[in-house]
């Protein structure tokens, strides 16, 4: 899965799990997710999902580590290539 790929199943998953957030503004850069309005507990949620959808090991302190659209796309671009 291509980075293009990850960036566009983030900004899905960022609009299911708070429908308030406009994801269609998330841009694949080092803008904080709590520039978008994303709290602490969204991120968390958000990596949760991920986590699941892409079968890799994500925990809340990597959620809350990856503060930025671009770092947690990269975070998990890691993740998938340690698991293949």
């Amino acid at each position: 899965m291509d980075r293009k790929q990850i960036f566009a199943t983030l900004v899905e998953t960022v609009a299911a799990v708070d429908g308030r957030i406009d994801a269609a503004r998330m841009r694949l850069d080092e803008t904080p997710f709590k520039a978008y309005g994303l709290t602490a507990l969204t991120q968390m949620q958000v990596g949760a999902r991920v986590a699941e959808m892409f079968g890799i090991a994500f925990g809340d302190s990597d959620s809350l580590l990856a503060t930025s659209p671009l770092s947690l796309v990269t975070l998990i671009e890691r993740r998938l290539a340690g698991a293949a």
